[in-house]
């Protein structure tokens, strides 16, 4: 099995390894095939905004794919969002995806550590839609240095405020992390979402490891 690169090229699927610990918040797929969450939805002021990130000592290259196919968007998507349960964009069909691709005010910025695809942001006007990266790169301090690139061009673009949300079974940390930016609660919702362990569970393992 191969990903599609951001050109196109075929490269080897990663197999994941992840520290189990990561992923003891997840509650385990119930029989009905639903999985609760909390969603909650925060927003940035940019006199709120905290830099927080350091350089990391890994050298970090950032890429803007100003026209990304469809097919690498869906392995970068899968690549990085897979733990998390991430699943909603793997229902859009092709064209739907195609659409959203080329929409004025959407960015994609992909993450490299030398050839290695580690992490990406998605820019939707004034959202951070998705931001991610992939196991391997988790606990470097990637993480706070990246969110700050993605704010700093969210604000760069005009937005106003930068919002964003997250969810219960992203990494556990995630929350904390917004809220050190500056990052601020506007409400949450809970809500009850397909569960892609039962959808896909050839690809969706649980547990995890």
């Amino acid at each position: 099995m191969t990903d599609r690169g951001p050109n196109g090229a075929a490269e080897p699927t990663r197999q994941l390894s992840p520290d189990p610990d990561l992923f003891r918040h997840q509650p385990p797929p119930r029989a009905d095939g639903w999985l609760p969450v909390t969603i909650t939805h925060l927003e940035l002021e940019p006199a709120a905004w905290t830099r927080r990130g350091q350089k990391p000592a890994l050298e970090i290259r950032i890429e803007h794919v100003a026209a990304p196919t469809v097919a690498a968007y869906r392995a970068l998507y899968d690549e990085v969002g897979r733990p998390w349960l991430w699943y909603e964009r793997r229902l859009w069909s092709d064209d739907a995806l195609q659409a959203l691709l080329v929409r004025p005010g959407h960015e994609l910025h992909i993450a490299h550590h030398g050839p290695a695809r580690i992490g990406f942001f998605e820019l939707g006007d004034d959202e951070i839609v998705f931001f991610g990266l992939t196991l391997d790169y988790i606990g470097q301090r990637i993480g706070p240095w990246l969110l700050d690139r993605a704010i700093e061009r969210a604000l760069a673009c005009g937005a106003a405020r930068v919002r964003l949300n997250t969810n219960t079974v992203d990494h556990p940390r995630a929350l904390d992390t917004y809220r050190k930016a500056g990052f601020r609660s506007t409400g949450s919702e809970r809500v009850e979402l397909r569960d892609p362990r039962i959808l896909w569970p050839q690809l969706y393992r649980w547990p995890p490891v």
